[in-house]
């Protein structure tokens, strides 16, 4: 059975069985790839999840204010009336085009604080598309806007959360330092320049506002 014969006989096989093997193996890894790129071109079409959020920017008075802390980061959900996205996105463009700011970035920054969600109210009480205090919110309205506002109208929230962003890009002349300047507050940015956390806000809205459509 161990004859020369049967070893010439069973060589052809042993190759032909690697020959296969190697054709299935190469065939797996193009599927892989092709796999792996057809789903980063999807996911680069989809805007990013919400980011743990960011603790409501601190207005007038904020001399002393210390570093924004993640213990804000747990939005929690009111009930309230269900606003289609179409219908906020309106609002928000509307709001920018009245303090002359880019709609992208008023929109990109709304996004990245609420998920365009006018019922979300953050753990340290920051209020809708937004996410404004109602302390900064009782200063801001009749100082900027020369009105009070209800921050649960989203009209209002939209109004105030861009007059601040507004008065950012006035004080700091930069669309950067604004946008820190409205999570950080101003005084702390003065004070102590970016935070590492400050950072990856802004950096990440400026992503978002160049995605927007």
């Amino acid at each position: 059975l161990a004859s020369p014969l049967g070893v010439v006989a069973e060589g052809p096989l042993d190759k032909l069985k690697q020959n296969v093997d190697e054709k299935k193996e190469q065939a797996l890894t193009q599927s892989r790839n092709a796999l792996d790129q057809a789903g980063a071109r999807l996911v680069g079409g989809i805007v990013p999840p919400l980011p743990t959020g960011s603790p409501p920017p601190s207005r007038r008075g904020d001399a002393n204010q210390a570093k924004p802390s993640n213990a804000d980061t747990a939005p929690e959900l009111t009930p309230g009336p269900p606003y289609r996205r179409a219908f906020i996105r309106r609002v928000l463009i509307e709001a920018a085009q009245r303090h002359q700011l880019d709609p992208k970035l008023v929109l990109a920054l709304s996004y990245w604080e609420s998920g365009w969600d006018q019922t979300r109210l953050s753990a340290s009480g920051a209020v809708g598309l937004m996410q404004v205090l109602p302390a900064t919110a009782a200063e801001a309205g009749p100082g900027l806007l020369g009105r009070p506002i209800d921050l649960d109208d989203p009209y209002d929230n939209a109004d105030v959360g861009a007059a601040i962003l507004r008065e950012d890009l006035d004080n700091f002349k930069d669309p950067t330092m604004a946008l820190a300047a409205y999570y950080q507050g101003p005084t702390s940015l003065r004070e102590n320049g970016m935070f590492p956390d400050t950072q990856q806000y802004v950096q990440g809205i400026l992503d978002l506002a160049g995605r927007m459509s």
